[in-house]
């Protein structure tokens, strides 16, 4: 190693958290060639260059040439997130991320890299294997524990210059050597280049949701009042998706190793879930005069991968000026004999006997309406013989020995909704046509105080080919699609469908004189009407009669829903 990068290394490595401080880590350090596990592509790269950016797509922080590595356990407030929108590489994927952007506590500030621009820790954890209960909403704390990594497909480069052919911008060092500089001399190398690698938390194993300024029933008993409650959901599993799965995170070489590789279904994961016990605090809500019995209860949900959910002990400590209660969630200690194999799970905790007036409102979600499907009239990846490209469903289709290559229509969607931040995923979506009005019954129920407010949030994508190949290797996609439509296929994406965001305050939160049903659009997003014949509905140009345009009005699903209070 050269005296020069011996230095470098040095001195980037004093940034880690608890070496030398807690300032940020220096993205410049998830290179391969300063030990990282990233690697970076050229400054003009090539279509299969981009190979290179998952291979692997995340590296851990520390020793990044390897894929084990120790969860940090970090600590912050949500400033924004977003559920499954798509957009994630789909081989690397069993679905998209769940993204959550996090202000740090002072003291987890070195969780950080000077490549996080927004000053924001990324949470990410596959929907799917995250479940929607545990997704927080901007302004919930969050604790988590899990892999430090760095995002190497986002290497946000910062070119330096050629060695020698100091006028020639480079990332790479092949970007100062023949072909790529056809004027540069054979043995230059790339100097002055930085990168801007983010930090991420991705995935979490264990993930804790802190919800403030709601009410819940902590008795047990038929009738018992509600009272002011901090609300905790907490899930930890050894399942992350992609991104802790040990084949996944293998870097291979070269590059076009990964179109044979198969990984699907992912089983190999890299989670030391029982290495140690998943430990938070849970600030209590303000206390009452007089009050000094706090109470708690706890809502097991079904255990993660069908085993056991792990014991949890709860610590009361009142006498702190900030009182509050320690949890553990106790991964590491048997369960009649077995390892948990996660913790799912609603506890809630608060002062008994709080005399804070509390109005039970319940809202339910009774139907989605399909405006506008947002399904090109022709399939981005038809299916077609993979020689007289004649249209086929099966090979049967087609002429002896050729194959039916294509995707076909895709009528899927995924949406997703939130109640004052508590959210659930949509059902039946499988196949969605215009028209169509699919039954939900999903409820919330919401104990607010006088100030209160009822505040219905929804989102989520009308899929695309790449939606469809999610949760499968580059090389089944080269068999189901072939190379060309394979390419075409990952060139898609999926089409916003717009959002709801409506809020109904107290003190009848929307509800009326008792009950009262809605039917709201959603507002943005993709899908319109043919500029001529406006009664065609359209998502893309091509959907429309020959020299008409498709004028974009968004707004392509109605929710059905209905809010009551209740005594």
């Amino acid at each position: 190693m050269r005296r020069t990068l011996r230095l470098v290394l040095i001195v980037a490595l004093l940034a880690v958290p608890g070496l030398g401080g807690a300032a940020p880590v220096s993205s410049d350090l998830a290179v391969y060639w300063l030990g990282g596990g990233c690697h970076p592509t050229g400054i003009q790269p090539a279509l299969l260059d981009m190979l290179t950016l998952i291979n692997p797509e995340w590296a851990p922080v520390v020793n990044g040439a390897s894929v084990p590595s120790t969860p940090v356990l970090v600590h912050g407030v949500v400033q924004g997130m977003h559920g499954d929108l798509s957009g994630d590489f789909p081989s690397t994927h069993v679905r998209a991320d769940v993204n959550e952007f996090v202000l740090l506590d002072p003291a987890d500030s070195g969780r950080l890299a000077t490549g996080n621009d927004d000053g924001l820790l990324h949470f990410e954890w596959e929907a799917g294997a995250f479940p929607a209960f545990a997704w927080p909403d901007v302004g919930d704390r969050v604790v988590g524990l899990g892999r430090w990594i760095f995002d190497c497909g986002h290497p946000g480069a910062t070119p330096g210059a050629c060695s020698q052919s100091t006028a020639v911008p480079c990332v790479i060092d092949s970007d100062c050597r023949p072909p790529v500089c056809a004027s540069c001399g054979t043995m230059e190398t790339c100097v002055g280049q930085h990168f801007g690698y983010s930090a991420e938390l991705h995935p979490p194993q264990a993930h804790a949701t802190i919800r403030q300024g709601r009410g819940g029933v902590l008795a047990r008993r038929p009738g018992a009042p509600a009272v002011p409650v901090t609300r905790v959901d907490v899930f930890a599993s050894a399942f992350g998706g992609g991104a802790g799965d040990q084949c996944i995170l293998t870097h291979r070489d070269p590059d076009a190793a990964l179109l044979s590789v198969q990984c699907f279904p992912l089983a190999q994961s890299v989670a030391p879930l029982n290495a140690e016990d998943f430990v938070f605090d849970v600030p209590l809500p303000p206390r009452p005069a007089g009050a000094r019995a706090v109470g708690r209860r706890v809502i097991l949900l079904p255990a993660p991968g069908g085993g056991t959910n792990a014991r949890l002990r709860i610590r009361k400590v009142l006498n702190d000026p900030n009182p509050h209660v320690t949890m553990q969630v106790l991964l590491s200690r048997r369960v009649r004999g077995v390892l948990p194999t996660g913790f799912a799970g609603t506890i809630l905790v608060g002062w008994r006997h709080n005399p804070t007036p509390l109005t039970h409102v319940r809202v339910t979600l009774d139907a989605l309406e399909i405006d506008n499907a947002l399904q090109p009239v022709t399939p981005s990846v038809p299916k077609t013989c993979s020689a007289s490209g004649t249209p086929c469903s099966t090979a049967a289709d087609c002429p002896t020995g050729e194959s039916c290559l294509g995707m076909g229509p895709v009528k899927s969607w995924r949406l997703q909704a939130a109640v004052n931040g508590e959210w659930q995923e949509l059902v039946g979506l499988g196949s969605v046509s215009t028209g169509d009005l699919i039954p939900q019954g999903l409820v919330w129920d919401q104990y607010l105080p006088t100030g209160g407010q009822v505040h219905l949030f929804a989102n989520g994508n009308a899929q695309e080919c790449i939606d469809r190949i999610y949760g499968q290797s580059l090389a089944t996609d080269l068999v189901q699609l072939g190379f060309s439509k394979g390419v075409q296929c990952l060139a898609t994406e999926a089409y916003d469908p717009g959002t709801v965001d409506v809020t109904y305050g107290g003190p009848d939160f929307g509800a009326g004189t008792g009950s009262v049903s809605y039917a709201t659009a959603s507002v943005g997003g993709r899908g319109g009407h043919c500029s001529a014949t406006t009664g065609e509905l359209c998502v893309l140009d091509r959907d429309c009669p020959s020299g008409e345009t498709c004028v974009t009005t968004g707004g392509a699903y109605t929710l059905h829903y209905t809010i009551a209070r209740l005594p």
